[in-house]
């Protein structure tokens, strides 16, 4: 009886072995591409994205839905990193090497896909502070891409460099990728006031003064740099890094106030029906 009992078992994992899910089930996850705002501008010669304007994904599955319930992941910030990963066709990429506006866009049609361009959250009116739910339209996003003024200067390293106007310094300059945003995720979990951020931000994408690269020549820059020279660099930057914005038009059902408000990334995002 237990022999029969074994070889009922073992006939049993054989068969399942033997099983192939995906043809039983005729279904394949469906892919898109998405439109890169950077247009592959920004990346260095020999990176996956170099000049390419595109980028193709899958959907997300009930599976990556795991990722962003993983309290782990969420706490390190990693949980993106780890959904944006899965859902690249190319294996080659990695969601910490993409630049920062280029990711956001995956983020967005990875949600749009999976739940639909309706995105419904609680929001606070900037005026009388009432909490209340607002409808963002997801398709309404508006891509800022890279715009080079005349005195930049597009290196092969696909970096930037320009000259300061007035103490006319050469400031070398990279876009932000996901691996900035996790530095900056720390930094800002230890600092909860936010102090010193747009100077720890400009440490990370300068990458030389007049050819110094020594970590204490940007940091003595940045941190003793004219104000109007800082934000002339600030303005530099935020003109080159490509973006893609989603607002929508409110008005306050308390108080009548109306403001344009940009959509605000919490657990909603995701998490349509919470």
């Amino acid at each position: 009886m237990r022999r029969n009992n074994e070889d009922r078992t073992k006939s049993r994992r054989q068969q399942q072995q033997s099983v192939d899910p995906a043809a039983l089930l005729d279904f394949v996850t469906p892919k898109e591409f998405v439109e890169l705002p950077s247009k592959g501008i920004g990346y260095p010669s020999g990176h996956p994205l170099y000049n390419k304007e595109t980028i193709e994904i899958r959907f997300m599955t009930a599976k990556d839905e795991d990722i962003l319930t993983s309290r782990s992941l969420l706490k390190k910030g990693l949980a993106l990193d780890r959904l944006i990963d899965n859902l690249l066709v190319d294996k080659d990429l990695r969601a910490k090497d993409i630049i920062v506006g280029d990711r956001n866009a995956i983020i967005i049609a990875a949600r749009s896909s999976a739940y639909g361009h309706i995105y419904e959250t609680k929001v606070e009116c900037p005026n009388c502070g009432e909490k209340q739910q607002h409808e963002f339209d997801l398709s309404a996003a508006d891509i800022h891409e890279p715009e080079l003024a005349d005195s930049v200067e597009t290196l092969e390293n696909g970096n930037y460099t320009v000259t300061t106007p007035h103490s006319k310094i050469k400031v070398e300059m990279r876009l932000l990728t996901g691996h900035d945003e996790n530095i900056i995720f720390k930094l800002m979990n230890k600092n909860k006031e936010g102090e010193a951020m747009l100077t720890t931000q400009m440490k990370l994408y300068i990458v030389s003064v007049n050819d110094h690269k020594e970590p204490v020549v940007l940091d003595h820059f940045v941190n003793n740099i004219p104000a109007g020279e800082a934000r002339f660099v600030r303005n530099i930057y935020k003109d080159l890094a490509p973006t893609i914005d989603i607002k929508g038009d409110f008005e306050c059902d308390s108080c009548n106030h109306e403001q344009e408000l940009e959509v605000p990334f919490n657990t909603d995002f995701f998490w349509p029906d919470r």
